[in-house]
């Protein structure tokens, strides 16, 4: 199978340097590809989104940060041709994503992980860290299982955790314990996008 026809999900965050086309960073294994795209900001994310799904994209997925306003945006431009999920926090993670939003908004950057489920992706090599100032960072990682995602969330010391790519329902608990009770977040589909979604995970 080509690069260009292996399916296709993108992953989608805010990134103020970015370019109005998208910052993309390319994660490839076991027959899929998961694409990392950063965005100017939440208005530019739409038509940014739109035209990778034109290009072939099966799958979205966006960060917390979008939250519902944002991802309607974003599921109103792409319409039936792709499922959009977005990040959403569980119960034991709930009182230190509040915490984290209240830092963030009095100007306190916090350091960041994204873990991409990505099979066969070695997390040492397939990683990228971009630096927000003051010592916080953004950093993504593809990894092949949980364990590995256990395992790099243990190492690194940062105020947020978010799964992409496909985790299963216990990889939360089991990334947010290992990495301390950092909050992590999953993403989760709407009505309107659950089956489309099931449809690609199958494919």
């Amino acid at each position: 199978m080509s690069h260009t026809t292996l399916p296709r999900t993108i992953v989608i965050y805010p990134r103020p340097d970015a370019g109005p086309a998208g910052d993309l960073v390319e994660f490839e294994g076991g027959g899929r590809r998961v694409t990392l795209v950063g965005v100017p900001d939440l208005d530019e994310a739409a038509p940014v989104v739109e035209r990778l799904v034109g290009e072939g994209a099966g799958l979205v997925e966006l960060c917390g940060g979008f939250g519902p306003v944002g991802a309607a945006r974003v599921i109103a431009a792409v319409g039936d041709r792709a499922p959009v999920g977005a990040i959403g926090y569980d119960s034991e993670s709930l009182a230190a994503i509040s915490r984290f939003h209240l830092a963030f908004l009095a100007g306190e950057l916090q350091s960041e992980l994204f873990l991409l489920l990505v099979p066969g992706a070695d997390p040492e090599r397939d990683r990228i860290v971009r630096e927000h100032g003051g010592g916080a960072r953004f950093t993504a990682v593809a990894v092949p299982d949980i364990a590995a995602a256990e395992r790099v969330a243990a190492q690194e010391k940062v105020g947020l955790i978010e799964l992409f790519g496909g985790f299963g329902a216990d990889a939360a608990a089991r990334v947010h314990a290992a990495a301390g009770g950092a909050p992590v977040g999953t993403i989760a589909f709407g009505i309107e996008s659950m089956d489309a979604a099931a449809a690609f995970r199958a494919a």
